[in-house]
């Protein structure tokens, strides 16, 4: 039973891929399904994201998946750019 729980978990690991295309996988994986293809994040079985994971590297999937993609890539990088108040 656990070795399964362990497989899913490995699965949401990217291999050679950077902390924040993690991130952005983690994000994508809070409303969405989401694997791992090599180092390119396959969305809902349609939509894949290609490194450097900008919304211009989201392709495939029906127009309105490919958008909500998009703008969950781009609130991510967003979110993760912004500034810690009082940090310079």
């Amino acid at each position: 039973m656990m070795h399964r729980q362990a497989e899913i978990e490995a699965e949401r690991i990217g291999v050679g891929v950077t902390p924040e295309a993690q991130r952005l996988f983690d994000a994508l994986s809070k409303t969405l399904p989401v694997h791992w293809d090599k180092t390119d994040i396959v969305v809902m079985k349609e939509v894949r994201v290609c490194s450097p994971y900008l919304p211009e590297n989201v392709s495939g999937g029906t127009s309105a998946a490919n958008e909500r993609v998009k703008k969950v890539l781009d609130f991510e990088r967003k979110r993760q750019h912004v500034r810690v108040p009082g940090q310079f």
